[in-house]
């Protein structure tokens, strides 16, 4: 029986690594050509995914909460804010000014916003170039409903009301209100304490009794009559 030589045996062992080598070779070849042809991105995913399988709990259960679509609001406006629906839309509103006043015309137009927590109120006064909004909302904390007020003129205002009470909806609050306005940002004004009485007089009309008291404690009474158009 012939017994292999040394030599012979590192010349199979040669061959053996040879072979290896070629096969490790054609390997990291087919990997190059197959992430040519993948994205990164979709290469860092796998890998995140295979690392998310290995962290994770083996019970771990999905979120299975509904989420809200996207572009809509997830909490519903609150009931209360209904109450003022009587203010949507668009208004002309004839002023009848107190005593030694002149008359002006009101124009309104309330929409809602903020997925129907606020309402935005719009308004134009003429004589006198006017420009306001009024933001309409309900302060869930305290119970009452709160509005936001401010002008061109640089005029603004706050005011609560506690809500309908025998046909009225009174709001109160301090209003500054600039005498005459100046573009150089600085001017003079009054703080007065303001009063709306708002009465529904049917569909598409109401009235708005507005009253100022000044700081000598003098007051003065004008009221809107607003008609939708």
């Amino acid at each position: 029986m012939r017994t292999e030589s040394s030599e012979e045996r590192g010349r199979g062992r040669d061959r053996d690594r040879g072979r290896e080598q070629e096969r490790e070779s054609r390997g990291a070849a087919r990997r190059r050509r197959w992430s040519r042809q993948v994205p990164a991105g979709v290469v860092g995913v796998a890998a995140v995914s295979l690392i998310a399988l290995t962290v994770s709990p083996v019970n771990a259960e999905p979120d299975t909460r509904a989420k809200p679509p996207r572009g809509r609001n997830p909490l519903p406006a609150p009931p209360q804010i209904r109450d003022l629906d009587f203010l949507l839309g668009s208004y002309t509103c004839d002023y009848t000014p107190p005593p030694g006043g002149k008359p002006a015309v009101l124009k309104l137009n309330t929409k809602r916003a903020l997925g129907g927590h606020y309402l935005y109120t719009d308004a134009t006064l003429e004589p006198g170039g006017v420009v306001g909004r009024s933001s309409f909302g309900w302060n869930p904390v305290d119970g009452k409903f709160i509005t936001q007020y401010h002008d061109n003129w640089g005029s603004s205002g706050n005011y609560t009301s506690f809500g309908w009470k025998d046909g009225h909806l009174i709001f109160k609050g301090p209003l500054t209100q600039v005498i005459t306005p100046n573009a150089s940002g600085q001017t003079t004004g009054v703080k007065l304490d303001l009063k709306d009485d708002y009465q529904v007089l049917g569909p598409g009309h109401f009235k708005d009794t507005t009253s100022f008291t000044f700081p000598d404690g003098s007051v003065l009474q004008g009221s809107y009559d607003c008609r939708r158009q």
